[in-house]
């Protein structure tokens, strides 16, 4: 092999590692990290990072023009900051970023920073369900393989604060192949990582109606 052509299959194979390294769940959080970084650089030292992914499903793209490879789970993931008494959000994921736009969410800063120690501890139960049989009652815990996840990180300065990860299924009424009563429904749709969870998802969605997040492919 000529010296020429061993330069252009290593060439090749570094650019298919780079493509793929750029693409993959593991490089997104460092470019998130990096973008937090940079923000702190600028005095910004309130955050909120929301992540909406599912687990064991597979991705459809809504435009055929927005399709990518990646690796792992497609992420994305919104980060909101403080700064100047302003509010504003941006959106990464696997393959793009996003424009930054400025948001009304007051009422997700409030909830937290209310009931901070509460949130601090609360963790959603896992779905159970209750059968009697010969006589006994037994409790029994559901699972589902493929389900939709919400991350929710609040950081100030350098400090994770709350590091949450809620499971849809967890919400759930009814679990189970028979559709059991959920027994922890009523603790987890009342708790505040819910509330919080709900406020953050209702931002998003308002915001995006009223301003579309522009986006580049990175």
């Amino acid at each position: 092999m000529t010296l020429s052509k061993l330069t252009i299959i290593t060439f090749l194979l570094f650019c298919c590692r780079t493509v793929q390294g750029q693409t993959s769940s593991e490089r997104l959080d460092t470019i998130v990290a990096s973008f937090l970084d940079e923000l702190r650089v600028k005095g910004v030292d309130t955050f909120c990072v929301y992540q909406d992914y599912c687990v064991g499903c597979d991705y459809n793209w809504k435009s055929s023009d927005d399709r990518c490879g990646f690796e792992g789970l497609f992420i994305p993931t919104y980060i909101f900051w403080l700064g100047n008494g302003q509010t504003y959000m941006t959106k990464k994921d696997n393959c793009f970023d996003y424009s930054v736009i400025k948001v009304d969410s007051d009422s997700i800063w409030q909830l937290f920073f209310t009931n901070r120690h509460i949130i601090e501890r609360e963790e959603i139960k896992m779905p159970q369900y209750v059968e009697v049989k010969n006589g006994k009652t037994e409790t029994y815990s559901s699972s589902i393989d493929h389900s939709w996840h919400q991350g929710i990180q609040v950081i100030i300065g350098n400090d994770t604060i709350i590091n949450k990860n809620l499971d849809e299924y967890y919400f759930s009424k009814e679990v189970g192949n028979a559709k059991r009563k959920n027994i922890n429904y009523e603790y987890n749709v009342n708790s505040f990582l819910n509330r919080l969870q709900a406020l953050i998802s209702r931002t998003i969605k308002d915001s995006i109606r009223r301003e579309k997040l522009q986006k580049a492919r990175r």
